[in-house]
């Protein structure tokens, strides 16, 4: 990754000081941007400013009837007004000498109605000219963990990680936080930016191509306004970082709730895959496939070339159907040489087996050298690029017979336990990562664990033996299906390069 030494022109926007929230609603009860920044803790390092001028205190804090009688300098305003009460709130920002003004206010150019789009252009113009930058109309804003920062009522992850995201949707930025979290993804940046009238998504990648706390980049697009600054800034992301993108609107169906969503108006599918394809943009359908890119990228098969798998699995059917898939995602499963197979039968008996790949045997972490012999003499096969390792909860993996502490709340999820710090600790899993870590480093090859179908213990649990294979670079996935996605298009990446 390119270290860049200066501060970049928009990097203020994510360090604001001080926020001001205007429209703050006068019941506590309710949520929005106020009850997220109490949740995530912002005003303990920071200054944080409610305004309404029907009140005078909420949740203890002084309530403004104006940014203008807020003592200090603001930062970062954020309106939740209606939209025609926005061109007096610009007045007082540019009073106040505010430097970033978030919109989560809607009812602008997306309304189709052309008194608001003449509304939206007239407050453009005011902000432009006052040097005011705009978040948005009709966003979320920003979840920053380093500035304690967040719009979502549910506090997401206080860590800081490497991922940065620029996405259209404000619901679809807090399902990338929240869902990828889970998995133990974590985030330098996350900004939703919707209609993206000021700064749209070729200035947010332009940023993170040049932001030393981001490694990776996704981002959520529905339509582009300026289509020659962000083929400029698309290119100088991927050509700097690992670039994935969703691009809503591809079907004449999305482009039209994509028109209503925020404004946007969809370009062609086809001009854009090939611009993603030629520039080494990872162009994804979904959030798990997202998912997915950035688990392969951040563990052992971000250097995978080539598409030969041997897998290792138990259960004839589950066999089957995991050679179906791998094959149809433009995988290949090579057969085993006779010599491999011939080492193979001197520890593997004849009965309810099979040697010839995939692998039909059950071994696990009650026989770790077993595993790893069994590893090792799969991997002098001539034909072998990554394996796969089918692994499951399963009602007989308990305290008494593996000595693993199980969780067993069928069918529950609760996702502070996922992000807290408790000790969640499932030793049997440990024993297979530690064992996969090893062979990894010795093979030189990546291990995937296929995860099959939840059938014994919580959400939860899946998440947390996630997040810890993740830690030790291992790869975990919830199906061969998107395991072979996924590898697929880290081969395809890799090879444009």
């Amino acid at each position: 990754m390119t270290k860049v030494s200066k501060k970049h022109s928009l990097d203020f926007i994510f360090h604001p000081k001080t926020i001001a929230i205007v429209g703050v609603s006068s019941n506590e009860n309710d949520g929005g941007h106020f009850k997220a920044l109490l949740n995530s803790e912002y005003y303990k390092n920071h200054t944080l400013y409610p305004v309404n001028p029907k009140m005078n205190k909420i949740k203890n804090f002084v309530c403004y009837p104006s940014i203008l009688e807020c003592p200090t300098d603001i930062d970062y305003v954020i309106s939740r007004v209606p939209a025609p009460l926005v061109l007096d709130l610009v007045k007082q920002c540019i009073e106040k000498k505010v430097k970033t003004l978030h919109l989560f206010t809607a009812g602008f150019g997306e309304t189709g109605e052309k008194d608001r789009e003449k509304l939206g252009t007239e407050i453009l113009k005011m902000t432009k000219n006052a040097g005011i930058r705009v978040i948005g109309p009709n966003c979320m804003g920003l979840y920053v963990p380093e500035e304690q920062i967040s719009f979502t009522e549910e506090a997401p992850p206080s860590e800081s990680g490497d991922v940065f995201v620029a996405s259209q949707s404000g619901v679809l930025a807090a399902e990338f936080i929240f869902r990828l979290a889970s998995r133990g993804i974590r985030f330098s940046k996350v900004v939703s930016f919707g209609n993206g009238a000021d700064l749209s998504v070729s200035d947010f990648l332009e940023y993170a191509a040049n932001d030393n706390d981001t490694k990776y980049i996704l981002s959520y697009i529905e339509g582009i306004t300026d289509g020659k600054a962000f083929l400029k800034a698309l290119k100088l992301c991927a050509s700097r970082k690992p670039t994935i993108i969703i691009k809503g609107g591809m079907t004449e169906e999305g482009a039209r709730a994509a028109s209503s969503h925020t404004g946007s108006l969809a370009g062609s599918a086809d001009v854009f895959e090939s611009l993603c394809k030629q520039f080494g943009v990872i162009l994804v359908d979904s959030i798990e496939e997202a998912q997915d890119i950035l688990i392969a990228l951040k563990t052992s098969l971000v250097n995978i070339k080539k598409n030969d798998i041997i897998s290792i699995s138990s259960g004839g059917g589950n066999s089957v159907l995991s050679s179906d898939t791998i094959s149809k995602c433009g995988l290949q499963l090579p057969t085993i040489d006779k010599d491999v197979q011939h080492e193979l039968r001197s520890f593997i008996p004849m009965a309810g087996t099979s040697i010839y790949n995939p692998i039909d045997f059950g071994v696990g972490s009650n026989q770790i050298k077993l595993l790893k012999k069994l590893f090792k003499t799969l991997s002098k096969n001539k034909r072998v690029d990554c394996f796969y390792y089918s692994y499951g909860l399963m009602p007989w993996m308990n305290n008494k017979n593996t000595k693993a502490n199980t969780l067993s709340s069928l069918g529950s999820f609760n996702i502070k336990n996922t992000f807290s710090k408790k000790e969640q600790v499932n030793e049997s899993f440990n024993q297979l990562l530690s064992a996969f870590k090893s062979l990894q480093r010795t093979l030189r090859l990546p291990i995937a664990i296929i995860h099959r179908s939840r059938i014994n213990g919580s959400l939860d649990e899946v998440n947390i033996l996630a997040c810890t294979a993740l830690e030790n670079g291992v790869p975990f996935f919830d199906s061969s299906e998107r395991a072979s996605k996924a590898i697929k298009k880290i081969i395809e990446w890799n090879n444009s390069r």
